[in-house]
């Protein structure tokens, strides 16, 4: 892996629990702090790191993580950049992506994309 290179963009071979949990929260952070103040410099970035995602570089987890974050944060933003239009036919997982293995249950919308968070 280069020193460049996001998270959301890494192969995923062999993670663990952990490591989708990283990307969770990563991603998570990023969405929440999509529109912080007007001019406020973490809002710019994170806004223009949301709109120049390239989601065809990104495995299956990591669109439907990002689609099940975004519709639970701020399903807004799948209108405001054009690049997240796709995530709109995202389907569920076919095999479950546990985040949290303490977890009995989640969010019904990660339930639902077979995400147990």
């Amino acid at each position: 892996m280069s020193g460049t290179e996001r998270i959301y963009y890494q192969q995923q071979i062999d993670w663990t629990e952990s490591d989708f949990n990283a990307l969770h929260r990563y991603l998570s952070k990023m969405v929440e702090h999509a529109h912080d103040a007007v001019g406020s410099l973490d809002g710019s970035l994170r806004i223009n790191e949301i709109k120049n995602l390239r989601l065809e570089e990104m495995s299956d987890e990591t669109k439907v993580l990002l689609y099940c974050i975004v519709l639970s944060q701020n399903p807004n933003l799948l209108t405001e950049c054009t690049n997240l239009a796709p995530l709109s036919v995202v389907t569920p997982l076919s095999k479950r992506l546990v985040l949290n293995p303490f977890k009995k249950s989640g969010s019904e919308v990660y339930r639902r994309y077979n995400i147990l968070y």
